[in-house]
């Protein structure tokens, strides 16, 4: 999900850095401690350069150490065999039960391997209820199903899910709040989201891929959605304009590229309003209050792969649950007096061109409207001619005021601002 303008979007996280959000190393006021339980008598020098080679600060030993106590352990059946569960703020891990063997017994056959997920790749935990046909309340209490986030080949993710069966009430609550507790805890996950679906993206798919593949998963999330389908071009940056945004934590659109363009320029565009901007202050624009999800469902899903790295409806919506960021580069494009539009890119000439024609025919089937209006635009291809100009980000007002002045007389003026 995009934040325009510098902002972040809902994106595949680092590997080195989950959620995008760099963690404070702060080192402890003591000195270090040597064997003995003494103060030790090497130099603060040496203790940044053990820092530096990776010796973590004592905050961070404690806050790890912290993560990993125990915060329940209890018996749980996983798959057919009894285990010992136990969960921490970090981790949910399990192992097998081991009978007892007699003194002189051979331990073949018996493994005692243990299984874990890290918590942060949980988004979901439900009670799980054997219910009659019809019934929608109520039920016998079976165990507890966690909802985990998996990596898979090739940047696509997948929902898989881990039953613990216990028909204890009492336990099975007990657990369930705790789970629920540290699921809370994650601070960019969302809990209300503003929808825009285009119901005609590409084949018409993009309302029926909603219900099938995003609502779901939304609804396992406990995720409350605000779905608007859009009824003409134009549709969504006109709610936008006018939709109070402060109750959601994030604006999701689901299309192709000409939605998503559609949807951060109304996001951008909202957020100069809110801040009184005439609208026109292209040099410093404001940041959208929200972050911004790219659903693909367009016959181009050029965003959605930059973003998540793949084309894949789950993926997308799984790193909108998981709150995954990541920061990506918006523009502003203007005449020399008026901000035209804020977008992520811009074709001219030859590109633009089959796009339009492209646009005007699609009626045709996908692959066929491509192919015709590439051999058409080359059919009557012709030079074009243009100039175009820049405004670096950083200058005092006096040097940009006076750049602007001198492009003006000359004709020129600043297509471009990144």
């Amino acid at each position: 999900m995009h934040r325009p303008g510098r902002r972040i979007a809902w994106a595949a996280e680092s590997p080195e850095d989950p959620f995008g959000v760099a963690a404070a190393a702060a080192a402890a006021g003591a000195g270090w401690k040597g064997s003995d339980g003494a103060p030790s008598s090497r130099s603060s020098s040496s203790t940044e350069e053990e820092r530096a080679k990776g010796a973590p600060p004592v905050r961070e030993a404690e806050a790890r150490d912290e993560d990993e106590q125990p915060l329940l352990r209890g018996i749980f059946g996983v798959g057919k065999r009894s285990c010992d569960v136990v969960l921490s703020a970090r981790r949910l891990s399990w192992s097998p039960i081991q009978p007892e063997r007699p003194v002189g017994g051979s331990n073949v056959g018996l493994t005692n391997e243990e299984e874990s997920v890290e918590m942060k790749d949980v988004f979901s935990v439900k009670l799980k209820r054997r219910r009659f046909a019809g019934q929608q309340k109520g039920g016998l209490l079976l165990g507890i199903t966690v909802f985990v986030c998996l990596k898979k080949e090739g940047n696509k993710l997948k929902d898989s899910v881990i039953n613990l069966s216990n028909l204890s009430e009492d336990h099975c609550y007990l657990w369930f709040k705790h789970l629920k507790e540290i699921l809370n805890g994650f601070p960019n996950r969302p809990k209300s989201l503003k929808v825009f679906v285009n119901p005609n993206s590409h084949r018409k798919e993009a309302a029926r891929i909603y219900h099938e593949q995003v609502a779901p998963l939304f609804k396992l999330a406990d995720i409350r959605a605000d779905v608007t389908v859009t009824e003409y071009e134009g549709h969504a940056l006109k709610l936008l304009k006018e939709c109070d945004l402060t109750s959601f934590h994030g604006v999701v659109c689901i299309g192709g590229d000409g939605t998503a363009h559609e949807v951060a320029h109304g996001l951008l565009l909202r957020a100069q309003m809110d801040a009184r901007r005439d609208g026109d202050d292209i040099i410093a624009p404001v940041k959208a209050q929200v972050p911004l999800g790219i659903i693909p469902a367009g016959s181009t899903n050029i965003l959605a792969y930059t973003v998540n790295g793949i084309q894949h409806t789950v993926t997308a919506t799984l790193h909108i649950i998981m709150g995954h960021v990541q920061s990506v580069d918006v523009c502003t494009f203007s005449s020399p007096t008026k901000l035209l539009r804020f977008g992520f890119s811009s074709m001219f000439g030859f590109g633009s061109r089959a796009l339009a024609l492209a646009e005007k025919h699609r009626w045709m089937p996908s692959s066929q409207r491509k192919d015709f209006a590439v051999l058409k635009t080359l059919a009557s291809l012709k030079p074009e001619y243009c100039e175009l100009s820049f405004l670096p980000l950083e200058q005092d007002a006096q040097g940009e005021d006076t750049k602007q002045q001198k492009r003006l007389k000359s004709g020129k003026f600043p297509s471009l601002i990144t």
